[in-house]
């Protein structure tokens, strides 16, 4: 089904109609359809009958002109296409909901000339994708490719070895294909060594790119973030449009940006992640994230997501070992750590917020949240802040992933295929193989990577050494095009973000903390006793699976803190784990546990070295104080 089924009601204002015409069906040209372009959906509907179907613009996430598979426009053929790409929520058979990639398209057939035909298409691909760039378009506009928003060129970091090691499979098979459908281009880096997304970050030019998005775990934006923050143009630098991908064992930052948007997460959350990142970096979108600077007794860092001492940062570390497992490591960590069940005696200090009591808020959450029906599709609005487009590095080669937004293709005989005009898509050569229904062209969820992949092999054109940019015969490509660093990893290491690098420190000051060897003031709240776990975090979601602070928000320039003291037995323990996608598991345990908001903490631990970790990355074992800098990061993500 290419969209919802409904009839007309009476006594609705019908939506203002920017663009109305009758196209053919894909397959079957002697079907036809009234097509409606509003400004929230696609609607069409079979001449003769009352029955619409409607594309909602919140699920769609490009559209694309194409030419007929002949070479040239003949007396009988002289058809363009119109394929509009669309992700709409479906209810699954028994609980929750997933997306499903839908292709719809149409002959456009209205006129006996070839390039009336183009030219029609291309007003309805311009009006398409300015909406999705949440600018205004009504029926007065000229519709014109002057018209069409810059799109920014995202840096993206790779970490082949990251998760399971299936992120480079990931990303070709299931990102690659969506960003050319949004006709968005990137710098493809993969990272060959601890440390190299810091380098790349700390020394580039950053006006280079609009935006910097990971393909790993919370781990590499970690690495990324303290690149960042160690320029001297700190402050500028940390202001660039950051983004992230699933790739990790533990997603926290994908989970919680999934959660806060009613987006699914529990299948497919690649899939269901690039979508959310796109249609933000379509409009240009971010919100703010708040950071915290840590200070231990040698170095200063910065995270964005959690601090961990006790249980859960033995589970985060010692189950490295099962890292081939993916998420299920945390399971098996859990219970090896559970037979041990260790204490740490420490002293935990930290700034209340006052006038907050977490502990009401976060049922008040988990009440809501149980009753409460999650959005079925993004809503639809204008842009907020805008991403930079952006220029390739001369460090680094480029290659073309797609012809002309999107399409890839390759021709083997070497011939140039015509396109409607230079704005145009060129079709790809196994776009018609998809199935259909009344005519219309559609593909399946199981289909879609299949038809119309991207890889950055076979690539059509030439490129011209002086600007390093892809020609197709005199046209020059547009959309999703990449670049990837020269030296692709050959290393059989896993990459990871925790080595220790020598490095200047910049950024805000710390007025809320003092120097490490004094006490902390007297507002403060300390608490000296032995504990079995601590978590100090900043978003919803440590990891996929830990829900461990329902009352966390994006932005909100507080920090919540969640601890188990000695008492809580292995019993509670495994109901606490079994809890954990509910958030609910540190809230039963009266004077055993605790939920608290803060501005800053400090934890000074007596027992003998352990383990602490932050944002998942193991830090030096001691005291370490931290406080939170409210919005100091842009995060790729809609603002809605």
């Amino acid at each position: 089904m290419a969209g919802h089924r409904h009839s007309p009601t009476d006594g609705i204002t019908a939506p203002q109609v920017i663009l109305e015409n009758d196209f053919a069906a894909f397959r079957r040209g002697n079907l036809r359809y009234t097509v409606r372009l509003t400004p929230e959906a696609i609607v069409y509907v079979v001449l003769g009958s009352k029955q619409e179907r409607t594309l909602a613009l919140a699920d769609v996430l490009g559209c694309h002109t194409s030419v007929s598979l002949r070479r040239k426009p003949t007396q009988e053929n002289q058809t363009a296409f119109l394929c509009i790409y669309s992700y709409p929520l479906k209810r699954k058979l028994l609980s929750g909901s997933a997306r499903n990639r839908v292709s719809t398209s149409f002959r456009v057939d209205r006129f006996d000339n070839y390039e009336q035909n183009c030219e029609l298409a291309e007003k309805w691909r311009v009006a398409v994708r300015c909406l999705l760039a949440g600018q205004t378009v009504t029926a007065e506009t000229e519709l014109t490719p002057s018209l069409l928003p810059s799109q920014p060129t995202l840096l993206v970091l790779l970490n082949p070895f990251s998760g399971q090691g299936k992120a480079k499979q990931y990303f070709d098979d299931q990102v690659m294909p969506m960003m050319a459908e949004a006709d968005v281009s990137i710098t493809l880096v993969t990272t060959e060594h601890s440390g190299h997304a810091f380098d790349v970050v700390q020394t580039a030019d950053l006006s280079s790119w609009g935006g910097i998005v990971v393909v790993s775990g919370d781990g590499l934006l970690y690495e990324v973030v303290n690149g960042l923050m160690s320029r001297p143009d700190w402050e500028q630098a940390i202001k660039i449009p950051l983004g992230i991908l699933p790739a990790g064992s533990g997603n926290g930052v994908c989970c919680s940006i999934n959660y806060a948007l009613g987006e699914p997460f529990e299948e497919d959350r690649m899939f269901h992640s690039t979508f959310v990142l796109l249609k933000a970096t379509m409009k240009g979108q971010t919100r703010p994230l708040d950071l915290m600077s840590v200070d231990t007794a040698s170095q200063r860092r910065y995270a964005f997501l959690s601090f961990q001492w006790g249980f859960s940062a033995d589970v985060d570390i010692e189950s490295e070992r099962y890292r081939y497992l993916g998420g299920s490591r945390f399971l098996f960590g859990s219970l090896h750590n559970l037979m041990k069940f260790r204490v740490y005696r420490g002293k935990l200090s930290f700034l209340p917020v006052k006038g907050v009591d977490a502990l009401k808020q976060a049922r008040q959450v988990l009440s809501k949240n149980k009753y409460e029906v999650k959005p079925r599709s993004l809503p639809h609005s204008s842009s907020a802040v805008a991403i930079n487009s952006g220029r390739d590095d001369a460090r680094m080669r480029t290659r073309s992933a797609s012809a002309m937004n999107g399409f890839h293709y390759v021709s083997t005989d070497n011939e140039t295929l015509e396109t409607p005009s230079q704005e145009s898509t060129s079709l790809d050569a196994q776009l018609m193989s998809f199935s259909t229904e009344n005519g219309v062209h559609h593909t399946k969820s199981e289909e879609d990577h299949v038809n119309g992949k991207l890889t950055t092999d076979g690539v059509v054109g030439t490129m011209d050494s002086e600007d390093k940019h892809y020609k197709n015969g005199d046209s020059d490509f547009i959309g999703a095009a990449v670049s990837t660093n020269q030296n692709n990893s050959k290393s059989s290491q896993p990459c990871t973000a925790g080595a220790k690098r020598p490095h200047r420190v910049y950024g805000p000051s710390s007025t809320l903390l003092p120097p490490l060897d004094q006490p902390v003031p007297d507002d403060w709240v300390t608490i000296d006793t032995d504990f079995v776990t601590m978590i100090i975090q900043s978003i919803s979601h440590i990891s996929e699976g830990y829900f461990s602070s329902p009352c966390s928000s994006f932005g909100d320039g507080v920090l919540f803190l969640s601890f188990l003291k000695r008492g809580v037995t292995r019993r509670q323990m495994l109901k606490i784990m079994g809890k954990m996608a509910d958030g609910t598991e540190v809230f039963e345990y009266g004077s055993d546990g605790g939920y608290v908001c803060c501005k800053a903490f400090r934890v000074e631990p007596v027992s003998p070295p352990g383990l602490m970790t932050l944002d998942g990355e193991k830090i030096e074992y001691g005291p370490v104080q931290a406080q939170v800098h409210h919005g100091m990061m842009n995060l790729i993500m809609p603002n809605d």
